[in-house]
C-alpha cells in the first residue's frame, strides 16, 4: 500500500509529465503555423482552430513536415479532414 506521500510524488510526477507532453504538442502547433504562414501566407482561422486543439503527437508532427514539405492544397486537406484535438 502507498503512502500519502508516494502518492502525492506520484501525482507531481504525472502532471509534470503531462506539462511537458502539453507545451511539447504547443511548440509544434505553433512551429506548423509559423511555417505554414512563412510558405502559404495567413492560416486561415478554421485551420489554426484545428491545429491549436490538436495535441496528439504524432498528428502534429506529420502536419509539420507535411507544412514544410507538401502543397498548400495538401496541407489544408490534410489539417481540414483531422477530427478535432485528439489527445496525445
Amino acid at each position: 500500500m502507498m503512502t500519502t506521500q508516494e502518492l502525492v510524488e506520484q501525482f507531481i510526477e504525472q502532471g509534470r509529465t503531462q506539462g511537458m507532453a502539453q507545451g511539447v504538442a504547443l511548440g509544434i502547433a505553433q512551429g506548423t503555423i509559423a511555417l505554414y504562414e512563412a510558405r502559404f501566407g495567413p492560416m486561415p482561422p478554421s485551420l489554426r482552430s484545428a491545429v491549436e486543439a490538436m495535441r496528439d503527437l504524432p498528428t502534429l508532427r506529420t502536419w509539420l513536415v507535411l507544412a514544410g514539405t507538401g502543397t498548400r492544397e495538401e496541407v489544408d486537406d490534410a489539417l481540414s479532414a483531422a477530427p478535432p484535438g485528439r489527445s496525445s
